[in-house]
């Protein structure tokens, strides 16, 4: 799924590295965002297309809970700085 879709997206896979990217605002992203408290090996998160999916350390991919999403929006909000 291209990045370049979404105008919002929460995407993190192991070693491969991610991206933050809110309103079309894109940062890449070099170590792991924290979920819960603890960093994740992987979520994909793009709320317009309710795709809520997220792996935790040492668990298989699932779906989010509503607040690893609450959580997920705050990475965004502080790691993507808006324009101006």
């Amino acid at each position: 799924m291209s990045h370049a879709l979404y105008a919002t997206r929460l995407y993190w896979v192991g070693p491969r590295g991610g991206i933050a990217k809110l309103h079309g605002r894109r940062v890449d992203l070099h170590a792991p965002p924290h979920i819960a408290g603890r960093a994740v090996v992987g979520i994909d998160y793009i709320p317009e297309i309710g795709l809520r999916q997220i792996q935790p350390y040492a668990a298989a991919w699932r779906d989010m809970t509503d607040a690893e999403v609450a959580e997920a929006d705050a990475v965004l909000r502080a790691v993507v700085v808006p324009a101006g």
